[in-house]
């Protein structure tokens, strides 16, 4: 496998498909401004068309939790 993190993300695009066993809810769509115009998104879960504060919340708080080690 092969991370490049050279865009400045510190997430990796998974689909939950690829996993097996129990996996969490979805919670939110995220960037639904760049689907493709051919596609459907389904509405199931809140869809953003950028980055929803709740979602910058959780990962200022994965950092802050990543700096302290725990």
């Amino acid at each position: 496998m092969f991370l490049n993190f050279d865009d400045a993300k510190h997430w990796v695009d998974v689909y939950s498909s690829r996993f097996k066993g129990d996996i969490p809810p979805l919670q939110m769509r995220i960037c639904t401004k760049f689907k493709p115009e051919i596609g459907q998104v389904p509405s199931d879960v809140p869809l953003y068309s950028s980055y929803p504060l709740k979602f910058l919340a959780k990962l200022v708080a994965a950092n802050i939790a990543m700096l302290l080690r725990r």
